[in-house]
C-alpha cells in the first residue's frame, strides 16, 4: 500500500540544510517523461524488477482506473546534470520509471498494429522520443543503465525478436503487452489504450526531490529511503558514501562499480563489506552493518574515499581467498592450497575478518601460515560443533580486531583469543568420532590431510597428492546399497571410519561388490589408509568403529590444536 509522507514529519539540521538546497515538487509518472530528459548513471543497478512486480503494477493502475481515483507509487529522486545535455540523473525510481516507459511502448505497438499510426506517433513522440533543439536531433527521454540500453533501444525501434526470452527489459514489454491485448482485445477498443496513457499522464502521482548535484541527492534519498523503503543494504550502503563523495563523485563511480562486477549477488557484496568492517571493528550482524558505517565514516577525521581505497585492498585478499588459483597466491612460499579448499569446502566464512586483517597488517608470508593454522583451528571447531554460534563470531572478531590494531603480531596471540573455540586433543577425538555422515566433497579433503598426517607419523615423506581432482573417488568400503537392506549399517554407511581415497581407475567396477572381493583394489592403492583395509579379514560395523577410532588420533595430527 502506498501512503504520503505525512506533513507532520519534522527535518533534521542536515535534512534541512538539503531541504533549502534540493527542489521538492510533486508531479505526474507519464508527466516526467514527456518534460524530462531522464538518465540513469551507469554505476547503477540494473533493472531489477520481476515478473510478479510488473504484474502488481498493471493490477494497481487497472484498480485505480476502475475506481477513477488517483494513485500514488512513491518518491522519485534526481539529480541535475553535471554534463552540459541537461539530463537529469535518477537516483531513485529507475524501476518504476523503466517499466512505464516499456509499458508505453506497448501501448505504441498495440496501436500501431491496430492502423491508429496517427495516434501511436504521437505517443512516441511526447513519452519516449523529443527533438532537442541544441542538438538538432530526436534523442530519447530516458536512457537506462548500460547493461539494459541495448535491449531498450531494440524495443523503441521495434526489433526485440533477437533478444534472449529471459531479458528483464524484454520479459517486462511481453506482460505489459499481453496486459494490454486483454485489455483492448481488438482495434475497435483502441481507447482503452489510449486511457492507460492518460492516466499514466493525470493520475499516477510521484512526489518528486532534484536535487542540485548527486551527493545532495544520495542523502535525500537515504534520508526517505530510512523511513522504511524496501532497499537491500547494498543499495543504502552505495547511496551512503556517494552522498560523502563531494567533488570526487567519478571516483566514487569507478570504484563502486569495481567493488560491485566482482559479485554476482548485491548479498556477496554486502557479506565482504561486512568481513572488512568487522577485521577493523569486530563482529557486526547485516542488519546492523548499514548504521556501523554510517557512525564509521561520519566520526571526525573519517575518509569516506580512503574506505574506498581500504575495501579495494581488502576485496583482492577476500577474492583470493576464495579461489587458490588466484595470482595473489603466485608469490607465495607458504603452501595454502588445502587450507582454501577447507575454507570453500567447510564455509569457514566466520574466520575470513581474521585472515583479512593479517593479510592487510602482516607480512604476507606470516599471514599465509596463520591461513594455514586457521583452517587446523576451524575444522577442530567445526567438530566440536563450535563454528556458526554467535560465539564464534564475536572470538574472530576480537581476534581481528587484535590483529589491525597491532595488539596481536603472532599466531600465539591470535590464539589466546580463540581458545574457547579450539577443543582439545581428548574432546576433539570424542567429537570426530561420534560425527556423523559426511558429505563426499568433505570426506575427500579429510581423508586426504589424515593422510599426510598418516605419513608424517610413520617418518615417511608425505605423498603429494592432488585429492581434488576427478581422478580420486570416496569409496564406501560397506556399499550403499547393503545401507538399504541393514539398519544398522545406514547408520553408518557414511560416516569417516566407512570412507577411503580411491583412484578412479581401481574404483571403476567396484560398485556393491563384497569386501573380500575389493582386497585386492585396495591394495593396489598408493593411498596408506586405504592400502591397510586390504590386511583386514573382514568388514562390518565394528570394524568401522575401530578404523573411525584410528582416524581419530591420526585427526589430532592433522589438525594441531597448537
Amino acid at each position: 500500500m502506498y501512503v504520503w509522507l505525512s506533513s507532520s514529519y519534522t527535518l533534521t539540521s542536515k535534512e534541512d540544510l538539503l531541504a533549502k538546497e534540493t527542489d521538492f515538487d510533486h508531479d505526474q509518472l507519464g508527466h516526467l517523461l514527456a518534460d524530462h530528459l531522464l538518465e540513469v548513471p551507469r554505476y547503477q543497478r540494473s533493472y531489477a524488477w520481476e515478473a510478479e512486480n510488473v504484474e502488481e503494477f498493471l493490477d494497481d493502475l487497472a484498480k485505480a482506473r476502475a475506481k477513477g481515483v488517483s494513485y500514488f507509487v512513491g518518491t522519485t529522486v534526481f539529480a541535475n546534470s553535471p554534463n552540459s545535455d541537461g539530463r537529469l540523473q535518477v537516483v531513485d525510481g529507475q524501476q518504476r520509471l523503466a517499466t512505464t516507459s516499456v509499458l508505453l511502448i506497448a501501448i505504441r505497438d498495440l496501436l500501431s498494429r491496430y492502423g491508429k499510426n496517427d495516434q501511436a506517433e504521437k505517443m512516441a513522440e511526447r513519452y519516449l522520443k523529443g527533438y532537442v533543439l541544441s542538438e538538432e536531433r530526436e534523442v530519447e527521454r530516458l536512457i537506462l543503465s548500460p547493461k539494459n540500453q541495448r535491449a531498450y533501444d531494440l524495443l523503441m525501434d521495434g526489433e526485440h525478436g533477437v533478444l534472449d526470452d529471459s531479458d528483464p527489459i524484454l520479459t517486462c514489454y511481453k506482460i505489459c503487452l499481453s496486459h494490454l491485448e486483454e485489455l483492448a482485445p481488438t482495434a475497435a477498443e483502441y481507447q482503452r489504450l489510449m486511457e492507460v496513457s492518460a492516466q499514466l499522464e493525470k493520475d499516477v502521482q510521484v512526489l518528486v526531490a532534484t536535487a542540485s548535484n548527486l551527493s545532495e541527492a544520495y542523502v535525500i534519498f537515504e534520508t526517505l529511503n530510512d523511513r522504511g523503503a524496501d532497499l537491500t543494504t547494498a543499495d543504502l550502503l552505495k547511496n551512503f558514501l556517494f552522498s560523502q563523495a563531494g567533488p570526487h563523485m567519478r571516483f566514487f563511480e569507478e570504484n563502486w562499480v569495481s567493488l560491485e562486477t566482482n559479485f554476482d549477488k548485491p548479498d556477496d557484496l554486502v557479506k565482504f563489506i561486512r568481513y572488512e568492517y568487522a577485521s577493523r571493528h569486530g563482529a557486526v550482524s547485516t542488519r546492523k552493518l548499514y548504521r556501523a558505517i554510517q557512525e564509521d565514516l561520519t566520526q571526525e577525521g573519517a575518509d569516506a574515499k580512503g574506505y574506498l581505497l581500504r575495501l579495494a585492498d581488502a576485496q583482492k585478499i577476500y577474492l583470493a581467498l576464495r579461489d587458490p588459483d588466484n595470482q595473489y597466491w603466485s608469490d607465495v612460499q607458504v603452501d595454502v592450497r588445502d587450507a582454501l579448499l577447507a575454507y570453500r569446502r567447510f564455509g569457514f566464512e566466520s574466520s575470513i575478518p581474521v585472515l583479512l586483517a593479517a593479510f592487510l597488517h602482516w607480512r604476507k608470508s606470516s599471514a599465509a601460515k596463520l591461513l594455514v593454522k586457521m583452517s587446523q583451528w576451524s575444522v577442530r571447531s567445526l567438530f566440536a560443533g563450535k563454528i556458526g554460534a554467535r560465539l564464534s563470531e564475536d572470538a574472530f572478531g576480537q581476534a581481528a580486531v587484535a590483529i589491525s590494531s597491532e595488539a596481536a603480531r603472532t599466531q600465539a596471540d591470535v590464539r589466546s583469543h580463540l581458545n574457547k573455540l579450539i577443543p582439545t586433543d581428548t574432546v576433539f577425538k570424542a567429537a570426530f568420532c561420534a560425527f556423523g555422515p559426511v558429505a563426499p566433497g568433505r570426506a575427500k579433503y579429510l581423508l586426504a590431510m589424515l593422510e599426510k598426517a598418516n605419513s608424517r607419523r610413520s617418518n615417511k615423506s608425505p605423498r603429494l597428492l592432488d585429492w581434488a581432482s576427478n581422478g580420486i573417488n570416496i569409496e564406501h568400503v560397506l556399499s550403499q546399497h547393503s545401507a538399504k537392506v541393514d539398519d544398522s549399517v545406514s547408520a553408518v554407511v557414511d560416516e569417516i571410519g566407512n570412507l577411503a581415497l580411491l583412484e578412479k581407475k581401481l574404483n571403476r567396477d567396484l560398485g556393491d561388490m563384497a569386501f573380500g572381493f575389493k582386497r585386492e583394489a585396495y591394495a593396489g592403492s598408493d593411498f596408506a589408509l586405504t592400502k591397510n583395509l586390504a590386511q583386514l579379514d573382514a568388514w562390518d560395523v565394528d570394524a568401522i568403529q575401530n578404523r573411525t577410532a584410528e582416524l581419530a588420533s591420526i585427526a589430532c595430527i592433522a589438525w594441531p590444536h597448537r
